[in-house]
């Protein structure tokens, strides 16, 4: 849709929560588009959870990513590739504890406000935005060069959902790609330093350079850091610069990072409202609770039941803390060989605790990361008004 003709018309984004019972299990997206008569062309992302190693070779991450296209592509008359330009992809691989496999597909319209009258509209509403990066050469990968195209397509992404404040954005979620030991490999031979020969996740791991990366471009993207300021040697390095609301993560099936804006507008006709929070520890539920409030819900302690019910998704980053004490106590948390799992279980249990919710956006990483302040974890709660 052309610029010109969106400027007359009003968004309407909607989300559905699909349970996956396998990495391949695309039955009850399909059954979506089928029963409940979702356009399938309004598909703009597609966020979800399988069960994996959360690894670059992630493989039942990669097959959950492939089969999405390729049923979006039957379903829109493309081929996956077109819908891989065209959908905003995002599966994290690993869903330990209480995290239940699923997708969340997100779909939004531009109407005509006059033939909505209908719908009700009181307070801004949620809206969407999404763009992809040119391709990330994998010399490029956690370097300058990634965080300069992120700020790029972070920014073609706010003008896509039409923010017009950023403080309307309650998150900005990123897929990314991550180096292979292949690619190491290959750079090696010629003569080019990787950012680091460790293509996994652990601390010095390719994935945690792309994440961090990613994070440092939304942040100068949403005017939180100077990008002055950036340059590679502060990747994972200087955790005083950082963004509030980027959530980003990284595997081997990508070539381009993926980027999805939840942000409000007070014109969106959304019968759903995004609010974010930073949680202060991994295992504390303040920042949930402070992304539900800012989402519209009020409540002392916890919501209630009623308010539950209202809960449509939450997403969530956690990472591993900075230190091995949590609490003033010795944890064991960085000795653990599958650590981003541990942060994914926690981070899992703490948000099931305060909404009731198992098929939540839980991604995890480990110890530091430029997405919220030092051992705080960025959250995205989105509510039915």
């Amino acid at each position: 849709m052309s610029k010109s003709n969106r400027e007359r018309l009003v968004p309407l984004a909607e989300l559905f929560v699909c349970p996956m019972r396998t990495p391949a299990d695309t039955s009850e997206i399909e059954r979506l588009f089928t029963e409940k008569k979702v356009d399938p062309h309004t598909v703009v992302a597609v966020v979800g959870k399988s069960e994996g190693s959360g690894l670059p070779n992630d493989y039942g991450r990669l097959l959950a990513d492939l089969e999405i296209r390729r049923l979006l592509a039957k379903l829109r008359g493309q081929t996956p590739e077109a819908v891989a330009e065209e959908v905003t992809m995002a599966m994290s691989g690993g869903a330990p504890g209480t995290v239940a496999p699923h997708a969340t597909v997100l779909t939004q319209r531009w109407v005509d406000a006059r033939t909505h009258e209908g719908l009700s509209n009181f307070g801004p509403g949620l809206v969407l935005g999404r763009s992809h990066t040119t391709n990330i050469l994998p010399q490029h990968v956690g370097r300058v060069a990634q965080v300069d195209a992120t700020v790029d397509a972070v920014r073609r992404a706010l003008d896509d959902a039409g923010v017009t404040e950023l403080s309307q954005v309650h998150m900005v979620i990123v897929k990314g790609p991550a180096l292979s030991a292949e690619s190491i490999t290959n750079l090696i031979k010629s003569g080019i330093e990787p950012v680091t020969k460790d293509p996994g996740i652990g601390p010095m791991g390719s994935m945690c350079y792309s994440n961090d990366a990613m994070a440092l471009g939304v942040g100068v993207a949403m005017g939180e850091i100077d990008r002055g300021a950036i340059s590679d040697q502060v990747i994972r390095h200087d955790w005083n610069l950082y963004s509030n609301v980027a959530a980003t993560s990284s595997g081997g099936e990508k070539q381009k990072g993926e980027v999805l804006v939840l942000a409000n507008r007070p014109d969106s006709l959304s019968q759903l409202r995004a609010g974010h929070g930073i949680t202060t520890a991994l295992g504390q539920s303040d920042g949930i609770k402070n992304a539900l409030r800012s989402a519209g819900l009020e409540f002392d302690c916890c919501p209630s039941d009623e308010q539950k019910s209202r809960i449509a998704q939450v997403f969530g980053k956690f990472t591993l803390p900075g230190s091995p004490e949590l609490g003033g106590a010795r944890v064991t948390l960085l000795d653990d060989h599958e650590a981003h799992h541990v942060a994914k279980a926690v981070g899992g249990a703490v948000v099931t605790s305060v909404t009731g919710l198992t098929m939540a956006f839980i991604s995890g990483g480990e110890a530091n990361s430029h997405m919220g302040p030092p051992n705080g974890n960025p959250i995205c709660a989105i509510v039915h008004k």
